[in-house]
């Protein structure tokens, strides 16, 4: 059953001749009444009474009538959902971002997409680099910022953000919270705040503390973002922790560096060879304009 059939049979069925069908259609009346004739061979009914010039439906083709009405309906509201999505009237992307920037850095980008663009939704999911690659290559998200040091070849990737790492360490520690810069190497004493399995900031305190010699001291293993700055603002921990987080804080203290340069470069991540959604392609867009 083509669309075009229904179209010409709902179009006769409302005037109840063929002639006024085919005007309405602007189509020659012999191609009105050949889509006609192929739909009752292709259901083997009659759906018009034809007697002299008289046209009247059938009773198959006054059950038919009220579906093929609902059938050029819906593709009528398939065809104009489309054409919306692709002039961004409507849509829906989804975005993953490891903590610190989805905390501070996306929420006044985002502000300013809806703003641009209002009849699109942005879900926000927060993890880690691992996790969050996971999802791109699993269909679960059209786009991800990710640490973009090592990236898998299933995706592609434009840059985004370079953060500094620095210790975060309580206001109140009787030594570190008065200094502006320490050398990693002497806190092989100190207590270290680990993040969970996934974020690349575990990756990246492990891997400084060994370059520097020694293994941490681990007070607490696994806290996400929030819990571990609780913790180090508390006195029981330091982290290393991109300077984003520290932001907003009075009760952490931020350390640099001074014998190793510990920063990480952010991209904008999706997955290679997909066919992204016109709202996924417009927050792409959105999101590497320069600033």
């Amino acid at each position: 059953m083509h669309l075009r059939h229904l179209i010409a049979f709902v179009a006769v069925a409302d005037s109840l001749n063929f002639s006024r069908a085919a005007q309405e259609l602007h189509v020659a009346q012999p191609a009105v009444s050949q889509q006609i004739r192929a739909l009752e061979t292709e259901l083997g009914v009659d759906l018009f009474d034809r007697i002299g010039k008289k046209v009247s439906l059938t009773e198959a083709g006054r059950a038919l009538l009220p579906y093929a009405r609902q059938i050029l309906a819906l593709v009528t509201a398939a065809e104009n959902e489309v054409r919306e999505r692709e002039q961004l009237k409507r849509g829906r992307a989804s975005l993953g971002a490891p903590p610190t920037v989805s905390t501070h850095v996306l929420p006044a980008r985002l502000m300013q997409f809806k703003q641009t663009w209002p009849g699109l939704e942005v879900t926000l999911r927060e993890a880690g680099t691992e996790t969050l690659l996971n999802q791109i290559e699993d269909g679960k998200l059209d786009l991800a910022i990710v640490a973009s040091d090592v990236l898998p070849p299933s995706v592609e990737s434009t840059p985004f953000l370079t953060e500094t790492y620095v210790l975060a360490v309580s206001a109140r520690h009787p030594f570190l919270g008065k200094r502006q810069t320490v050398r990693l190497a002497d806190l092989a004493t100190e207590p270290f705040i680990l993040f969970p399995e996934g974020y690349k900031l575990r990756e990246v305190t492990l891997s400084a503390c060994r370059r520097a010699g020694f293994e941490p001291r681990v007070a607490l293993d696994g806290g996400a973002m929030q819990s571990a700055l609780e913790f180090v603002g508390a006195g029981l921990g330091v982290a290393l922790v991109p300077e984003l987080a520290l932001t907003e804080t009075n009760s952490i203290h931020p350390i640099r560096i001074a014998d190793q340069a510990l920063k990480r470069d952010l991209g904008l991540v999706w997955l290679r060879g997909r066919s992204l959604s016109p709202a996924a392609r417009a927050l792409r867009d959105f999101l590497t304009q320069p600033r």
